[in-house]
């Protein structure tokens, strides 16, 4: 005999609805309504990493991003990289990634600022990761570390410095551009009159030297992680919200074991020593019988002379 459990249909049908719920809600929770500054990180084989992080357009009411302090950490395992987003709203807005540990800033460098058709569209922004990677975005292209258009964040305008103050310090550190980075703001308050201003759908692409915290002949994963911060604000320049994004990536590496022919040439020099001749056996006779025949005549023109 089985034994057959009765739910009510009220309870079956709130269970039927919870799960389409949950799974609306698990979808949709990724996406923050209130963000402003967008990030997108891309590896390449070799370990250059790309870092860009853009305005996209949220929320209605204010008119461009004054984005403050950026980060980014790279390690290669067992060692690890993180950031950690601080976003919040009140009478201080506060707004900051710091990363542990942050990039030495000889082996970060960074774009213009860049105008894409889209933030962050799969169609507008496209990458390989061959090599040292290839960023692309309609006209604007990079290719690793050394690509043309790229300048080191100390030598840039706005010069990009460590920051690893109070207001800005977590676990890690942030880099900020035209002076300290300011990491807190009083809600509608001026702002800051450090780091960039992003209007909708502008971004900064930053390439960090990844491939220089790779062990030489050694496998294992590289880490990246990192983000920017800072405060969305009004047509009056006042920040009416905190916003930022972090991410954190990986590339494994694989060593690869070159065979080495090594081709040896020989040279021999050959030294030749005249050979003096000598005189055979019948050689000698002849010579002796010469000799005999030599002192007989002598003797004969002697005994002439008597």
């Amino acid at each position: 005999m089985s034994l057959v459990t009765r739910v009510p249909f009220s309870k079956m049908l709130l269970h039927s609805l919870l799960v389409p719920i949950f799974l609306v809600g698990w979808l949709i929770a990724p996406t923050k309504a209130d963000a402003r500054i967008q990030l997108r990180i891309d590896m390449a084989s070799n370990g250059t990493v790309y870092e860009y992080l853009c305005s996209d357009g949220q929320p209605a009411g204010t008119t461009h991003d004054r984005m403050t302090n950026v980060s980014m950490a790279i390690a290669f395992s067992p060692a690890s990289a993180t950031s950690t987003l601080t976003a919040t709203s009140g009478a201080t807005l506060v707004a900051k990634v710091p990363a542990n540990p942050l990039v030495p800033l000889a082996q970060a460098k960074r774009s213009g600022i860049l105008t894409l058709a889209n933030c962050l569209s799969p169609a507008t922004i496209t990458f390989s990761a061959a090599g040292a990677g290839t960023w692309t975005s309609g006209v604007n292209s990079f290719s690793g570390f050394g690509a043309a258009g790229l300048t080191l964040i100390a030598a840039a305008a706005p010069a990009g410095s460590i920051t690893n103050n109070v207001d800005c310090n977590g676990v890690g550190d942030v880099y900020g551009f035209g002076g300290t980075a300011t990491c807190s703001n009083p809600i509608n308050g001026a702002e800051p009159a450090n780091g960039f201003s992003l209007l909708l759908n502008q971004g900064i692409l930053f390439v960090y030297d990844g491939g220089s915290f790779i062990p030489a002949n050694t496998a294992g994963t590289l880490f990246a992680s990192g983000g920017g911060a800072g405060f969305d604000s009004n047509a009056s320049n006042l920040t009416t919200e905190a916003t930022g994004d972090s991410d954190t990536e990986s590339v494994t590496v694989t060593t690869t074991t070159t065979t080495t022919t090594t081709t040896t040439t020989t040279t021999t020099t050959t030294t030749t020593t005249p050979k003096i001749p000598t005189a055979g056996t019948w050689g000698m006779i002849i010579l002796g019988l010469a000799f005999l025949g030599a002192i007989a005549w002598m003797r004969r023109v002697r005994s002439s002379l008597r």
